[in-house]
């Protein structure tokens, strides 16, 4: 399958170079541990019997396991994704068990890109998204397919000329 339609013309591919974890990867771990710490102190003060304690260990084991969970898809979903810029969109390609999954922005649809370095020679590319998006996008990260994606380029190689040709194709077809 060749995502690119007919007189569309490649100007850049890549793929995430690593998987970068930033504060906000971590948020789900911090209510996940207030939460067991706040149902382990309950139950220890509430003087629960043998049955609640298994209860709330097992919820809190089913818990720690959705936080381990969410984490390896996403990383799986990073490693088969490769981007694509070309002159009229931006096309995110991802290749993993069940399939291939293809999603493409407008570049005329898209807000001025911002990079954001990691000082390795690697930086992430996004389009200043609004807080309701970025909310969204925390919890539909890589399912549905339907759902609409938010843009990122995570991790890769000379961000800001990426970013800089990205700009300058979007200026020119918006």
């Amino acid at each position: 399958m060749y995502p690119l339609a007919e007189g569309e013309q490649l100007l850049w591919s890549g793929r995430p170079q690593r998987y970068v974890r930033r504060y906000r990867d971590y948020h789900y771990y911090v209510v996940v541990a207030i939460v067991i710490v706040g149902g382990l102190a309950l139950a220890a003060t509430s003087g629960l019997d043998y049955g609640g304690m298994v209860g709330c260990n097992a919820v809190a084991g089913v818990m720690i396991g959705f936080a381990v969970e969410r984490n390896r898809e996403r990383r799986g979903f990073i490693a088969g994704t490769t981007y694509l810029v070309t002159d009229r969109r931006l096309i995110f390609v991802s290749q993993w068990p069940p399939g291939v999954e293809v999603r493409w922005v407008q570049l005329a649809v898209l807000r001025p890109p911002r990079v954001r370095d990691h000082g390795d020679g690697t930086g992430t590319i996004d389009f200043h998204p609004t807080v309701s998006e970025w909310l969204r996008d925390q919890r539909y990260r890589s399912r549905p397919v339907w759902y609409p994606i938010l843009p990122e380029l995570m991790a890769v190689r000379d961000a800001a000329q990426v970013a800089d040709l990205i700009f300058r194709r979007a200026s020119a077809v918006g």
